[in-house]
């Protein structure tokens, strides 16, 4: 089959595009020539080479993008109206375009993927086509940020991006920290893989050797540290809920040094520290802050939801 002749004959009728497919033992219904005005100057929309990147995608080479599953791609062909489509790419790596079929895409360039195109029309359908990609969407190379950070979401990671500056993009950490960053990285065979840093020297230390390169897919996960809610009440300066991190012990000294010290009507040598047994059960234990201060006895340890209770002297 003889392709069109010259570059002004390439805007060609659906007519005629419809003929070539079902030569090629394609089915489609196009109207016919007549019916379609001739098109007027076509408005190229594609974007300059060296035009900057908008944040956060500034540095990133456009030849350097890899398109991959879930992204949006914007195909135009010039002067084939017909052609132009905006698709997403499937689970199996793959779009379906007009009179080609489902074309593998995964792993390609924009350029490359152009390029394909292209031949895949010139080799049937129409002579020398040019063929425009545009990526809307990079599902492909997303990473959730997610735990105590100021702005929780799932981002976009064009190009190489480091941890921190993943941290940085989800608006820098949050109040209440644990100890430790958490990347979950999905592997090859579907497992998931835990991969623990430490906060303090990653950020306080700023040791390089954990800031490290992040992955598409990944999830980092800044744990918000467990508190330790306990109430002191009775004769203690300021009585109220008091709430340590889980990983501080918390005594019976501490907590009523919490609450302001005790008052001068306390009856130090029988603070209750009032508890809940495993099956729900309430039991009083028995401190003497007196001695505890001396240094003369133990410093009971405190549990989640203790009440620490420091009677008043009539004496």
């Amino acid at each position: 089959m003889n392709s069109l002749p010259g570059n002004r004959k390439r805007s060609a009728s659906l007519a005629w595009i419809a003929a070539a497919a079902l030569g090629a033992g394609l089915c489609c219904a196009p109207a016919s020539a007549q019916e379609r005005p001739a098109p007027e100057t076509l408005q190229l929309e594609a974007v300059p080479q060296d035009a900057p990147l908008p944040a956060p995608f500034a540095g990133l080479e456009r030849s350097d993008y890899r398109i991959g599953r879930q992204d949006l791609l914007e195909v135009k062909v010039f002067a084939v109206d017909e052609l132009n489509q905006t698709v997403r790419v499937a689970d199996d790596g793959s779009i379906t375009m007009p009179l080609l079929g489902r074309l593998a895409v995964d792993g390609l360039t924009k350029t490359e993927l152009e390029q394909k195109i292209a031949a895949e029309l010139a080799e049937r359908f129409v002579r020398d086509p040019q063929v425009t990609v545009f990526v809307k969407e990079y599902e492909s190379k997303r990473i959730a940020v997610s735990g105590a950070v100021k702005k929780p979401d799932t981002y976009e990671m064009l190009g190489r991006k480091t941890l921190l500056e993943m941290l940085s993009m989800a608006g820098g950490l949050d109040k209440d920290l644990g100890k430790e960053i958490i990347i979950f990285r999905p592997a090859a065979d579907g497992s998931t893989e835990r991969i623990p840093l430490d906060l303090q020297q990653l950020v306080y230390a700023a040791d390089p050797r954990l800031n490290l390169t992040v992955e598409p897919g990944d999830i980092i996960y800044v744990p918000t540290v467990e508190k330790v809610r306990i109430f002191v009440t009775g004769a203690v300066k300021q009585p109220d809920v008091y709430e340590v991190p889980h990983d501080e012990p918390l005594t019976v000294l501490k907590a009523v040094t919490l609450a302001g010290g005790t008052t001068d009507r306390a009856a130090r040598k029988r603070v209750q520290i009032m508890r809940s047994d495993p099956e729900g059960k309430r039991v009083t234990l028995y401190a003497d802050l007196r001695k505890i201060q001396r240094g003369k006895a133990e410093d009971p340890l405190l549990q989640k939801g203790d009440i620490v209770l420091v009677p008043e002297s009539f004496f």
